[in-house]
């Protein structure tokens, strides 16, 4: 038998209030023969992924329309003040060898480029900037190997 629409949406509400990456985002569904319709604003795309998942548990859920926007803490800052903020945390960061990362900014979205020797090095310049404000996603394309003028 199926679940009733009004039904789908309590369980939806119920599995969103206990997700602890949305305990403060503010999300409204509404449900339609089935699809949920997910809305409001998320400081970042993991809450409004989250969102979408929790949706997908639910029993009775045929599909989903994730229309959550996304609006980072500091959203009223340009790709030019997160690009400097960027290149800032990558150097203070002594962990990360800055001069070999080169870094690509826009709409929020930030996509770092390079090479470094290590896994542990690639890893740590995304840490170094995912907390920054006004950024919405990380791209991670730094590549790990030996640089090519060390080569003999």
């Amino acid at each position: 038998m199926a679940r009733s629409d009004s039904d789908i949406q309590r369980e939806v509400l119920r599995e969103l209030e206990w997700d602890p990456h949305l305990r403060e985002a503010e999300v409204g569904v509404a449900v339609d023969r089935g699809i949920v319709t997910l809305s409001g604003a998320v400081t970042s795309s993991e809450k409004r992924q989250a969102a979408q998942e929790a949706a997908h548990r639910v029993h009775g859920v045929l599909d989903v329309a994730n229309d959550i926007e996304l609006k980072p803490p500091g959203s009223g800052r340009t790709d030019a003040d997160i690009a400097r903020a960027v290149r800032d945390a990558l150097e203070w960061d002594v962990c990360v060898p800055n001069d070999r990362i080169r870094s690509t900014v826009s709409s929020g979205r930030v996509v770092l480029e390079g090479q470094v020797d290590t896994g542990r090095q690639r890893e740590d310049a995304t840490k170094a900037i995912r907390d920054l404000a006004g950024i919405v996603s990380i791209v991670n394309l730094i590549e790990v190997g030996i640089p090519k003028s060390s080569v003999h």
